[in-house]
């Protein structure tokens, strides 16, 4: 059996390429495909998707926010909700899944109130 010599080539080019890869990763899809920015609307990807039937303390709070009624209600029944800066963080979450984690500051007479307001706007959406 006769042994192998394995030479290793230096790679020049490494830390450049690395730094080309990082930078492609910062930049949006709109920047680095041409196609993207001429993409007819109703293939671009909604911001939220509609709620799927109607709203309740079981809809998340992102699809209660997509219709105006909807927004309007959390607004008037638990102000400053929709505005807090952790938004981003609970709003996937349903209502009832947030009372828990509000520390008291969102009540079962809150939820109750909210639960009519949104029966009421179910209502008038039937009615169109």
């Amino acid at each position: 059996m006769t042994a192998q010599r394995v030479t290793l080539v230096p790679v020049r080019f490494a830390a450049a390429s690395l730094v080309l890869l990082t930078g492609c990763a910062h930049q949006s899809p709109s920047a680095t495909h041409p196609q993207a920015q001429t993409m007819p609307a109703e293939l671009r990807p909604a911001e939220a998707p509609p709620p799927p039937g109607p709203l309740s303390l079981d809809t998340s709070i992102e699809a209660i926010c997509a219709t105006p009624a909807g927004k309007a209600v959390l607004d008037h029944d638990l102000p400053g909700l929709t505005g807090r800066p952790e938004f981003a963080m609970f709003k996937a979450m349903t209502l009832k899944q947030l009372q828990p984690m509000s520390r008291g500051h969102i009540t079962s007479a809150d939820l109750a109130k909210v639960q009519s307001d949104l029966a009421e706007v179910n209502t008038k959406a039937e009615q169109k």
